[in-house]
């Protein structure tokens, strides 16, 4: 049994769900060192030293893992502590992350991932859209750089590199009998995304619209955490679906929270950005149907007996994809074979992969 250090430079979301299931399940002895979620650029110039400043006279650890929003060179130069082993678990890429209107993306930012993917002595991408995206598009960031062309990544960081999505808290359906719509019920919609921008909304909203205009009854949820700035078609669903609004707002309780998931019929992702799922998962967990777009990290996330039913290609194609699973004729046989199939994504089963990797990068490095 190991002594790690877990470093988490952005407390809050997918990350801190990671790290506290990492820490539930894990084999290992687990110190997690945080700083909230909040202020992402700050966390990867400054947290590195941050973090060293926390450790005072703890003992040294026999080995470190940590998140990507951060920057792993000025943690080991300010701890001291370069040469235990460290693992790196890529959550997301700067390449990656889609910009607002008139927003210009900021490259320093993508060298602190470039510098982060070579420090770090092993890496786990949450999933492989993830990994590849990265390495496509450093190609391509690579030829504005003045001078000194970095290295390409392509084979330095792929051959540390592991794909180990995310472990899920599955949501257990002990009464599989009673997955069925109830025929006199219209269809409950649910989205439990964050409300932002990059989870598109306005698309999602879009398609709700054209149900309504063809009179087509449903019931919506609307779940996820909302922030100051989130867009307003929230606000502006509120009033428009009043009729169909069945909840509004952030669930505080993860029972509530569970319970939602087990009512609903349908579950929606519109993203513009997405390297894992982790509440489509849940929700598929539970039993809810899905509908993604045939891109990001959906495709290799959902299986793909469920590809022709639950992927689309476009807004139309959203719809059409939409009223055809309403109207199929054995739904809670499809729902059966989702909850089945997601069982390989619960925590039960990721941190087997993960205390793997551990066991090895120890082994490899003369600490086991």
């Amino acid at each position: 049994m190991a002594n790690i250090l877990f470093l988490e430079p952005f407390y809050a979301g997918s990350h801190q769900y990671f790290a506290d299931g990492f820490i539930r399940h894990t084999k290992h002895n687990v110190q997690l060192l945080t700083l909230p979620g909040r202020f992402w650029k700050w966390r990867m110039e400054s947290a590195g030293m941050e973090f060293a400043r926390m450790i005072n006279n703890r003992k040294k650890p026999d080995l470190v893992m940590a998140t990507n929003l951060m920057d792993l060179a000025q943690w080991k130069v300010y701890s001291g502590w370069g040469e235990i082993p460290h693992i790196l678990y890529v959550h997301e890429n700067q390449l990656d992350y889609p910009l607002n209107e008139g927003e210009k993306r900021d490259f320093h930012y993508v060298w602190k991932d470039y510098s982060n993917f070579l420090i770090g002595d092993k890496l786990i991408f949450n999933s492989q859209y993830n990994l590849d995206s990265f390495c496509h598009k450093f190609k391509r960031f690579s030829r504005s750089l003045p001078d000194c062309n970095p290295i390409d990544p392509e084979n330095i960081i792929r051959n540390k590199s592991v794909i180990i999505s995310p472990g899920c808290s599955i949501i257990e359906r002990n009464d599989l009998q009673n997955l069925k719509m109830k025929k006199n019920e219209s269809p409950l919609f649910l989205w439990n995304h964050r409300w932002e921008h990059d989870k598109n909304p306005e698309d999602f909203f879009s398609l709700l619209k054209k149900l309504k205009n063809k009179t087509i009854p449903f019931r919506l949820a609307l779940l996820g955490e909302s922030f100051k700035d989130s867009p307003s078609c929230f606000h502006e669903a509120k009033s428009l679906f009043k009729e169909e609004i069945v909840h509004y707002g952030f669930v505080q309780s993860r029972k509530d929270y569970e319970m939602w998931l087990k009512k609903a019929d349908f579950v929606v992702t519109t993203a513009r950005q997405e390297n894992f799922g982790i509440s489509m998962v849940e929700a598929m967990s539970a039993g809810v149907l899905p509908l993604m777009p045939d891109r990001l990290a959906y495709p290799e996330v959902l299986p793909r007996e469920f590809h022709k039913d639950c992927l689309y290609t476009h807004e139309e194609d959203l719809f059409e994809k939409l009223c055809l699973l309403m109207d199929h004729p054995d739904l809670n046989l499809l729902r059966e074979k989702l909850i089945l199939k997601m069982v390989r994504y619960g925590w039960e089963e990721i941190i087997l992969e993960l205390n793997a990797l551990i066991d090895e990068t120890l082994e490899i490095s003369g600490l086991k």
